[in-house]
């Protein structure tokens, strides 16, 4: 058997429907089906002359070549979808506590936990810990175009979720070794700039692929002990072999096994139903109904477990029916309940680099462009430090000022009105005025009250003072303040 690796890169975002409907909440696949690579080397290859009749059933019917699925990487990995029978305590996150549903038992649990099923995400697994993969998808209201009326046509509204532009995903495409010979022909129909999924002659779809090096470790290891655990690395077919209908209670041997029992009351199994689109005939073919990617079987007393992770079920060639035996990641501690041994762990955010502009240079140079570029980039980030002392003040002492709200709301006005005003004066001036205004009457008394004077002038005006900002800061403040004095404290 022969394997090539590509990685998908997305030059815009892209759409792949769960559903064939077109009413509702659409939600897109967060990943690309192997269905589409198919699609673009049929496009390429299944009217090329130069090969034969028997080849193209090879590349497209047999099943002797398969289209994988492209899963997200994250570092140099390919992820997997999260285990079906991973569980976690209710309340609680997976990165917290994580139990394997086949070796935990209620009953023998003093906290009689209330378990959630980890459902969506993906995750790479290595080094005893899971990785996640965090993917933010992207959402658009489109309407359909009215040509004879030159407008929005009316009732045709659209809601479109996609993939986000810059995600980089990975998959592989398997041969046999009766096929080996048209690995070529496949990486020059697959690699380069292609359209995958929906709206492609508008904004979506553009991803560019390219040949690249194995991402994906084979987690398959010997069964150890009387149980053996195949994961759905893939979305899984079958057929039943006596009704000639779809089953979601596959056999051992339709796992890929030559036997052994499935015990369904630990296995951990979802699904799904499409109907997938037919290019050529332009329209939807019948219904197709399987096991979700991340389902997880048991089988007890299983024979001829195979080496290496395979294929099973229907539709092979387009991807369906990755599996994997006994993977690391579904280990779990007996001792502690079914608690498991690897350690799933939160997407870390790097922190944003910082702006390395020298606004300075930028104001001095002779070029009008860079002079206001300058003058912009130093606009933003007095603002930036302006809104951060403004809402730490407020986080810190909103408590202070819960009391006789109205009052406060009207002062906090007042402050604001007198910094507005004094747009020419020095900063010394503009906190004399305010101080003033705080030291008289009723004012005087509710100011001296749990240090609200003496926190604003501190915790506040020194600050923004040393920065140069204090009318502006004052201004934003009045409103901020007033604002919440209004809510009654609450943002």
């Amino acid at each position: 058997m022969k394997r090539l690796h590509f990685t998908c890169t997305l030059r815009s975002d892209v759409i792949l429907n769960q559903r064939a409907a077109t009413a509702g909440n659409q939600q897109t696949l967060d990943f690309i089906p192997g269905n589409s690579f198919l699609g673009i080397v049929a496009g390429k290859l299944y009217n090329d002359d130069s090969l034969s009749d028997d080849d193209k059933l090879r590349l497209f019917h047999t099943g002797e070549v398969r289209y994988g699925d492209a899963h997200p990487v994250l570092g140099d990995m390919r992820t997997l979808r999260v285990p079906a029978s991973m569980y976690y305590p209710k309340g609680k996150k997976v990165s917290d506590r994580c139990f394997i549903h086949h070796g935990y038992d209620r009953d023998k649990d003093p906290d009689k936990l209330q378990l959630k099923q980890c459902r969506s995400g993906f995750y790479a697994f290595a080094g005893g810990e899971g990785r996640e993969m965090r993917i933010d998808t992207s959402f658009a209201i489109k309407s359909a175009y009215d040509s004879a009326k030159r407008r929005s046509e009316d009732e045709r509204m659209y809601g479109y979720e996609s993939l986000p532009a810059g995600l980089v995903m990975t998959f592989d495409v398997e041969l046999d070794d009766t096929a080996a010979h048209l690995a070529d022909s496949i990486t020059r129909a697959l690699t380069g700039k292609r359209q995958v999924g929906r709206s492609r002659t508008a904004q979506y779809g553009l991803v560019e692929i390219k040949s690249a090096e194995a991402t994906t470790p084979d987690y398959t290891r010997p069964t150890q002990g009387e149980f053996t655990t195949v994961y759905a690395d893939g979305r899984l077919i079958f057929i039943d072999t006596e009704t000639g209908e779809p089953t979601f209670r596959p056999t051992a041997e339709q796992l890929g096994l030559t036997g052994g029992e499935v015990v369904w009351h630990q296995c951990q199994v979802r699904t799904f139903q499409y109907a997938p689109w037919n290019g050529k005939r332009m329209t939807r073919d019948t219904d197709r109904c399987g096991i979700e990617k991340g389902s997880v079987f048991v089988v007890k007393n299983a024979r001829g477990v195979p080496t290496e992770s395979t294929y099973v079920g229907n539709y092979r060639n387009e991807g369906f029916g990755r599996v994997i035996y006994n993977p690391a990641f579904l280990d779990y501690d007996a001792s502690r309940n079914g608690e498991a041994k690897t350690r799933m762990v939160e997407p870390t955010k790097p922190d944003d680099p910082k702006p390395t502009t020298d606004i300075q240079a930028l104001k001095n140079t002779p070029s009008p462009l860079l002079q206001y570029l300058g003058r912009t980039q130093e606009r933003i980030n007095d603002l930036d430090k302006i809104y951060t002392l403004v809402n730490d003040f407020a986080e810190r002492n909103k408590e202070k000022f819960k009391k006789d709200q109205e009052a406060f709301a009207s002062q906090w006005g007042g402050i604001r009105a007198i910094a507005t005003r004094m747009a020419r004066h020095s900063n010394k001036e503009i906190w004399d005025a305010v101080n003033h205004y705080l030291s008289h009457g009723t004012t005087k008394e509710k100011w001296e009250q749990y240090g609200r004077k003496l926190a604003l002038q501190r915790e506040f005006v020194e600050k923004v003072t040393k920065e140069g900002l204090l009318r502006e800061a004052l201004v934003n403040l009045g409103a901020e303040m007033a604002k919440l004095a209004k809510k009654g404290g609450k943002k």
